[in-house]
């Protein structure tokens, strides 16, 4: 009995993170570009409706309507960024707000800068966003060619850029988006619900490590090549299509684990399948945090922040399969274990396809 007490306790706790209905993607999304001329900053900054919404104090129960807003957002568009040269406040001399495709707002900025002085960039709005919120950075030369890019967040909010800007940039430049885009990438599969239940759902039926090996590795090659296709533009699928679509092979896998007994049979086939559909996710967080925004750079972020996906996915893996395995053990687990998961995996994936496509 006390074995079968242990057992349910398990369940129920499999059960409880993976039906936890949350939003699987942040609407809220930013970005923005510096250009850094011989005499002024221009500073260019993009949020998403939903961002702009919440900076402004809108309700939280009504659509954002930005809009009707724009005058208050060209207001608010100098309290966005700090943006000081040698320690030096630094006062915008013209600020303009506009209507962007697909509800968002653009912001042009531009600031007078002194010869010889230091930049600090510093995101002042991310403050006032939700924690998890990530906007990137990139900082160009006169001739518009990237010196850098930079994840940002409320703990770390700010980019500083030395009198020449180019020469010190460009040198951090590589190394600083490298470790920033890998950061973002462990980052988003790990607060990805919609994604690790996804990949809870094909191994809870895996019964051997080659079996769980092959849909892993299929798994990563599918994502990779659509985020790979998806972030360089070759390919392109709008978010109110992806997203259903990764809730629907949630429920898909779900559903094949309570009607097929064992391993499932060319499982590795089905995941390569829908690991496409996941990679136009992954591709469309990378662009929420400003992959290739005006001319940044794509090979570095985009190289990173998918062997930032794999490594989060692997740590899940090597944490969830042993406990699996392990659980396999008790015979309460063995018989109903398998099932309440996948139930409450199913139950994630159909509320979220029934919010993504309707609400």
């Amino acid at each position: 009995m006390r074995g079968r007490g242990k057992a349910y306790l398990l369940v129920l706790l499999l059960a409880a993170c993976a039906g936890r209905v949350v939003l699987a993607h942040n609407p809220m999304t930013s970005w923005a570009v510096a250009r850094l001329h011989a005499d002024r900053v221009e500073l260019e900054v993009e949020l998403s409706a939903e961002s702009a919404w919440t900076l402004l104090g809108g309700s939280k129960d009504l659509a954002p309507d930005v809009g009707a807003e724009l005058p208050k957002l060209k207001e608010l568009a100098p309290s966005l960024y700090e943006v000081s040269a040698g320690g030096a406040r630094l006062a915008p001399v013209s600020a303009e707000a506009e209507l962007r495709e697909e509800d968002g707002v653009g912001f042009l900025l531009v600031y007078p800068r002194p010869a010889g002085a230091p930049l600090r960039f510093d995101a002042a709005f991310l403050r006032r966003l939700p924690a998890d919120h990530r906007t990137a950075l990139t900082l160009k030369d006169a001739s518009d060619k990237v010196l850098r890019t930079e994840v940002l967040t409320a703990a770390s909010s700010s980019v500083e850029a030395n009198a020449e800007g180019s020469p010190s940039a460009s040198a951090a430049g590589p190394s600083s988006s490298f470790w920033s885009f890998l950061k973002l990438g462990v980052e988003h599969i790990l607060t990805g619900y919609d994604h690790l239940l996804f990949l809870c759902g094909l191994l809870v039926a895996c019964r051997r490590f080659s079996t769980a090996a092959k849909i892993i590795t299929c798994f990563t090659l599918a994502h990779s090549l659509t985020l790979a296709l998806a972030a360089l533009d070759v390919v392109s699928l709008p978010p109110r299509v992806v997203e259903p679509l990764i809730a629907a092979s949630i429920v898909f896998v779900a559903v094949e684990n309570l009607v097929r007994k064992g391993e499932p049979g060319w499982r590795w086939a089905l995941t390569f399948a829908l690991g496409l559909v996941h990679g136009f996710g992954f591709a469309g967080a990378l662009k929420q945090a400003g992959l290739g925004a005006g001319g940044a750079a794509l090979l570095v972020p985009l190289f990173s922040f998918n062997l930032g996906v794999e490594l989060g996915q692997a740590g899940v893996a090597v944490v969830l399969l042993p406990l699996l395995w392990k659980l396999r053990d008790l015979p309460a687990f063995e018989r109903y274990g398998r099932n309440v998961i996948s139930i409450a995996i199913a139950l994630a994936g159909l509320w979220w396809f029934v919010t993504r496509l309707f609400l």
